[in-house]
């Protein structure tokens, strides 16, 4: 019986030859073990996130400004999500000023995604 493996990007998998097929079930493990992988890789590239629209940004920090509301404020800068609780305290050219209980965060208006 013979056994057609010219699919395998692996050259071990493909000129291997086995009695009654004993080994295969280990060539089929790794093969399984880095296709999750290489899937679970690819969904997390595959994330997209939809930020708010400006004006409504805007909005909202202002009204968190006007009535001293601790917001959460989520933004990316260099493809890292950040999330930071804190006050409005004042508006800089096109930054915000956010107090947190143990730092202060400049963020720049446009790279904030969600704010709740």
């Amino acid at each position: 019986m013979s056994v057609d493996r010219s699919y395998s990007p692996y050259e071990v998998i493909r000129a291997y030859h086995d009695r009654g097929m004993m080994k295969w079930g280990a060539f089929a493990t790794e093969e399984l073990t880095e296709a999750q992988n290489t899937f679970e890789k690819e969904k997390k590239d595959d994330v997209v996130i939809q930020a708010l629209p400006h004006h409504l940004v805007l909005h909202l920090l202002n009204q968190s400004f006007s009535n001293q509301v601790q917001i959460k404020v989520k933004y990316q800068a260099k493809d890292i999500l950040t999330e930071v609780y804190g006050f409005v305290s004042e508006f800089i050219n096109n930054q915000v000023r956010i107090k947190s209980t143990d730092k202060i965060y400049l963020i720049s208006i446009e790279q904030i995604v969600n704010i709740t």
